[in-house]
C-alpha cells in the first residue's frame, strides 16, 4: 500500500485505481504533537483532513474511500474538480422543467393583451384565444369577463389549438349542453360553431348586450364544453368600463 518509516507511520501512500490518491503531509501542533496532513482525492474532490499520526488510520481511510460510489462531476481546466453537494444538486433546476409564468392569469396584463374600450362608442373588443380546451387561459368558468350594460361587444376568435373549437354565447343559467344549440345572444357565435375552425382559424362575432345579464362563453363542439371548455361573460349596470380577470369568489 504504500512505504512506511522505522515507527510504523506513513510516510506517503499512492494507490492509482479510479482515480484514487492519499498524500501524507507532516505536521506539528501547538502541543508539541505530530500529526499528519492526509489529502485524500477521488476523481470528482478532494477531502482534505487532520488526523494523528497513525499507519492503521491511513490504512482505514484509504479503505473507507475505496468503497465510496462513483459520481460525476464537470470538468473545470481552471480549477481542482469537487464534488457537488447536495444541496448544490437540489438547488438546480430539473431538465425540461416548465419556467414559472411572468404574469399569472387573470394578472394586469390581460387588460392591455385581450382587451379594450372605446367608451365614446360603449364599444368592448375582446380577443377570445382558444387554447387547449381553455379560453384565455381559463376553464371551467375560472375566468370573467364583465362589460358595461347595452355594450357593442366585438369579439375576434382565434383558435390556437390543434384540435378544432368554436364558440357562442350561452345562458349562464342550468346546466352545461353537450354541444352547441341557440345562442343566447343573437349573432353571439362563430362559423362552423358544431365542427370547429381548425388552427390558426378565426372569426369575429358583433353583437349587442342587454342592460344586464350572466352568460357563459362556451365552445359548441360536442364535448368540449362539458370538458371545461368554458368561461363567464357577465353584463354589469354598475360597470364604468370592461374588465377580464379570474373569476371571483
Amino acid at each position: 500500500m504504500g512505504a512506511s518509516d522505522s515507527s510504523g507511520a506513513l510516510r506517503r501512500c499512492h494507490q492509482r485505481g479510479p482515480g484514487l490518491s492519499l498524500h501524507r503531509r507532516p505536521h506539528h501542533d501547538h502541543a508539541g504533537g505530530e500529526a499528519v496532513h492526509y489529502t485524500i482525492t477521488y476523481y470528482p474532490g478532494d477531502m482534505y483532513m487532520l488526523i494523528q499520526h497513525s499507519t492503521r488510520l491511513a490504512a482505514l481511510v484509504m479503505t473507507g474511500v475505496a468503497t465510496l460510489p462513483a459520481v460525476g462531476c464537470a470538468k473545470n481546466p481552471d480549477r481542482s474538480p469537487r464534488v457537488a453537494s447536495s444541496a448544490s444538486i437540489a438547488a438546480q433546476p430539473s431538465p425540461g422543467s416548465p419556467a414559472a409564468p411572468e404574469t399569472p392569469p387573470g394578472g394586469e396584463s390581460d387588460q392591455s393583451e385581450w382587451l379594450s374600450y372605446d367608451a365614446a362608442t360603449n364599444t368592448v373588443t375582446f380577443e377570445l384565444i382558444a387554447g387547449p380546451f381553455t379560453f384565455n387561459g381559463y376553464r371551467n368558468g375560472e375566468g370573467t369577463l364583465v362589460v358595461p350594460s347595452k355594450a357593442n361587444i366585438v369579439m375576434n376568435f382565434v383558435n390556437k389549438d390543434g384540435t378544432p373549437h368554436s364558440a357562442l354565447v350561452i345562458s349562464g343559467e342550468g346546466a352545461i349542453p353537450n354541444s352547441a344549440s341557440d345562442p343566447a345572444i343573437p349573432r353571439a357565435y362563430t362559423n362552423k360553431v358544431l365542427e370547429g375552425l381548425p388552427q390558426e382559424a378565426g372569426d369575429v362575432m358583433r353583437f349587442p348586450v342587454p342592460e344586464s345579464g350572466t352568460y357563459r362563453i362556451f365552445c359548441g363542439v360536442p364535448g368540449h364544453g362539458l370538458s371545461g371548455m368554458w368561461i363567464w361573460m357577465k353584463v354589469d349596470p354598475a360597470a364604468k368600463a370592461p374588465s377580464f380577470g379570474r373569476t371571483k369568489a
